[in-house]
């Protein structure tokens, strides 16, 4: 890690003592939560918790809407049917057990399993769309996963980046939530929203965690990703 960690205020700043040995691979790296009706926040009665809130899924803190990317990455994952009538049911692993997951595109299960079939039936497995970012006052980087009903919010947010062209990490974004319906129920979405460069300070961090995390990105452990199944 080069000993490198970063305060509230943004600036680089040396580790203390006590982390000797503690590598990148040893960090687990929050999402951004969204909760939903049945969230686990909900459901237990968190405090001031609410449908349609992001949070750290770590501290539980809510997040500010203010977001930096700095870089993304995919991972794949097969989820086991929660509903046993489901054809794709495997017997062998319980419910909305984890059955297979992947970081390589070619492996031949992501080949077979998250695309769509022929005539147009649901991939069998979940790709995430993972953005590494900063939230400005939070003093660890936040993973945006984006999967199934996000994953267009996800390539919304990389075309905004990429055609505007620069770094990624140089234009900030406002993240929301909007509340969808349709015939499988009521759910809130990710949303993002434009709002122009990026501070200098923002930069800096930004270019700073980049440099420290994006070499091994795919090695990231990233807390509680199954939950966004």
């Amino acid at each position: 890690m080069n000993d490198v960690t970063v305060k509230h205020d943004g600036a680089l700043t040396t580790a203390g003592r006590g982390f000797e040995g503690v590598t990148k691979e040893d960090l687990l790296i929050p999402r951004a939560s969204l909760l939903q009706a049945l969230s686990p926040e909900i459901v237990e009665g968190m405090d001031g918790a609410k449908a349609g809130q992001i949070r750290n899924s770590l501290t539980h803190d809510l997040l500010p809407s203010r977001v930096i990317p700095i870089f993304c990455f995919k991972n794949y994952m097969r989820f086991n049917p929660r509903n046993r009538q489901d054809a794709a049911f495997n017997p062998n692993y319980e419910a909305g057990a984890v059955i297979w997951r992947s970081i390589d595109p070619n492996d031949p299960k992501v080949q077979e399993e998250c695309t769509f079939g022929e005539n147009g039936e649901n991939p069998l497995a979940t790709t995430f769309l993972n953005v590494f970012s900063l939230f400005p006052g939070v003093s660890m980087p936040i993973v945006l996963s984006f999967s199934k009903t996000s994953y267009k919010t996800g390539k919304q947010l990389l075309s905004l980046a990429r055609f505007c062209g620069g770094d990624f990490w140089s234009r900030a974004y406002q993240l929301g939530s909007t509340l969808v319906t349709n015939d499988k129920g009521s759910y809130y979405v990710f949303t993002v929203t434009s709002l122009g460069e990026s501070s200098a300070e923002e930069r800096t961090t930004a270019e700073g965690w980049w440099t420290m995390f994006s070499e091994k990105a795919q090695a990231l452990k990233v807390h509680e990703e199954e939950l966004e199944a």
